[in-house]
Order: C-alpha cells, then sequence, then structure tokens
C-alpha cells in the first residue's frame, strides 16, 4: 500500500467517526498574519496592486491593511507612488502598455517587499467569428480565430470563456418569476493537438476535451498564423422568459511565465483529488511577501445571443 493509498484508507476508515462526532469542539489555531501582495499589470489598463495581511478564516472582515507601508511602482525607469487608495488596492496613474517593464518596492514595519515582471506583447488575433451552431444532437456557440504568433518570442497563450445569463426565469419551486444577472466560467471544447498536445499544456480535459481555462506555450505554433477553433455547448432552459440574454465572452491572453506558474499551481490546490493529496506549493514571485505580481496582456470578443421561448410557454405551464 502506497502513502496516497494509505491517506485515503485511513480517511474513509475515520469518515464514520467524524460524522457522529459533529458537536465536538473544534480547537483552532489563529496564527500571526502574513504579508500579501498580488497583482496583475495589464495592457491598456490602469496600474494596481493588492497589499494587505492574510486573514484569519472565521474573521468576516474583508480589508486587512498593512499600517505604516509604503509602495513605490517603477515602470520602465521611472517611479510612481499610489495616488488613490481603496480597501487595500493601491492605484497608480501610469496606463500599462505591451512590453513596459515593471517592478514594485514596499517598505514594511515587517521588512521590505519586492517583485518585477513585464507586460507581455498583446495577442495577436484575426479573422475572429463567433456563431450560433446547430447539430443534429446539441446547439453550440462556435468561435473560430486565427492566432499570429510573434517569431522568436517565448509567448504563453491563455483562453477562457464567460457566460452571463440575464433576464426573468420562471421558478417551479416558489412558483414564482426570478429576475437574474449572473456571470460564471463555462466549459468549452478544445480539439487541437497543436495548443492542447502535452509538451505545451498542462492541462488533462475533462473527458478528452472539456476545458475550464487553456493556456498552452506556443512551442508548435512559433511564428506561423494557427487557425484554431471552441465550442461551447449550449443547454436549453425553457423556464427562460423571451427576451432572456446569454452573452459569451471569449478571452485571449498572453500570460508572463510567473503568472503560468501561478495559475497552474494554484488550480492543482484546487481540484478535486487535492483533498486526498499532501499540499503543494502554490508558486509566486514576491520576495518578503506571499503572492504574484505578474503581467498580462488580454483580448475580449463577446457575442449576445437571446432566447427566443415566447413567454406563454412559461405562463401556460403555472396554469396548470
Amino acid at each position: 500500500m502506497n502513502m496516497k493509498t494509505k491517506h485515503i484508507f485511513l480517511f474513509l476508515a475515520a469518515l464514520p467517526i467524524l460524522l457522529t462526532s459533529c458537536e465536538k469542539v473544534v480547537d483552532i489555531d489563529e496564527t500571526e498574519s502574513q504579508l500579501v501582495l498580488n497583482g496583475v499589470p495589464t495592457a491598456d489598463k490602469r496600474a494596481f496592486v493588492y497589499f494587505a495581511n492574510t486573514r484569519f478564516f472565521l474573521d468576516g472582515s474583508n480589508d486587512h491593511p498593512v499600517n505604516g507601508a509604503q509602495l513605490t511602482l517603477t515602470v520602465n525607469g521611472v517611479p510612481y507612488t499610489p495616488d488613490s487608495v481603496a480597501h487595500s488596492k493601491y492605484f497608480f496613474a501610469p496606463i500599462l502598455q505591451a512590453g513596459d517593464s515593471l517592478s514594485i518596492d514596499i517598505t514594511t514595519p515587517r521588512g521590505p517587499v519586492h517583485a518585477e515582471t513585464y507586460v507581455p506583447l498583446m495577442p495577436d488575433v484575426d479573422n475572429f467569428n463567433i456563431r450560433t451552431y446547430k447539430s443534429p444532437t446539441f446547439n453550440f456557440v462556435q468561435a473560430s480565430f486565427n492566432l499570429n504568433d510573434h517569431a522568436g518570442v517565448d509567448e504563453i497563450y491563455r483562453v477562457n470563456v464567460t457566460v452571463r445569463d440575464s433576464g426573468l426565469h420562471y421558478n417551479a419551486w416558489t412558483d414564482a418569476y426570478d429576475t437574474i444577472d449572473t456571470v460564471r466560467n463555462t466549459y468549452f471544447i478544445v480539439r487541437d493537438q497543436a495548443i492542447t498536445a502535452d509538451n505545451v499544456c498542462p492541462y488533462l480535459p475533462l473527458g478528452g476535451y472539456l476545458y475550464s481555462t487553456l493556456m498552452f506555450l506556443d512551442r508548435n505554433i512559433d511564428g506561423q498564423n494557427h487557425s484554431t477553433q471552441i465550442n461551447i455547448l449550449q443547454l436549453t432552459d425553457t423556464n427562460e422568459v423571451h427576451p432572456y440574454l446569454h452573452q459569451y465572452m471569449v478571452d485571449v491572453q498572453s500570460v508572463t511565465p510567473a503568472r503560468f506558474n501561478y495559475i497552474i499551481s494554484s488550480s492543482q490546490q484546487n481540484n478535486m483529488t487535492s483533498f486526498f493529496t499532501e499540499a503543494g506549493e502554490v508558486r509566486g514571485n514576491v520576495s518578503g511577501a506571499l503572492g504574484v505580481f505578474a503581467g498580462q496582456a488580454s483580448l475580449r470578443f463577446t457575442y449576445d445571443t437571446v432566447t427566443t421561448t415566447p413567454a406563454d410557454t412559461v405562463v401556460h405551464r403555472r396554469r396548470h
């Protein structure tokens, strides 16, 4: 029996005891908080960072500022101090550009904090086309585009899909209508070995082709005009009342190696199997604090579809 199997066996053996001992008081050790710096300098966006103390998990407050902290952000050799602060977010004047070089230095009563990064080149995307596609079995939102990779530049790309659902929805449990306006990440299908092969993509897809996010190196497409396609499954909900908005947002990003490592290591800590394995290390690039300071450049493409289910269909169901 290997160590991982032994841990799972011990957990399963102890499960009945845990379930029958719910009334026992848990002794919680509240340890000293640590400094945290998080920043994602983004092309064409104003520069800001989040700098605070970690919080105890039972503490309901969302703001734990570091008293006496002095921040300096240096962009291409020019230093800037914050021009405003809101809930431990420090905002700086510059609007960042692709290729900018950045460093941040923070003096605190507990010691110095330092990190460096850059803003990568903007993804070169053309011929972006997104449409509703109906197969004999399912309906999809299908997005296709060309990715013009910069020759000789080590680039890392990330593709993510967000859906906004907004409108009137019939709730069968309460026999009433709810107004919905939610935003969520969604899975999408990619069948493209050039960007999903093991040598460039660290993600193991669900079912062999479903991704919640996709990051890949450009090794297999360096300097190429690469055409790719993603498909987003459209499920039908007849409780949606016309007009009901489904807005699909496709983000194509370039990210730095530090951001790549941070996202990958964080996802490994949060996947379904991490409960049964020993805790790993979330990889940051900040000295003197936890966190990550890593740049990105992002393009967003938006596509709106509207449910055409007539309102009378739902109203008629309520009458029965």
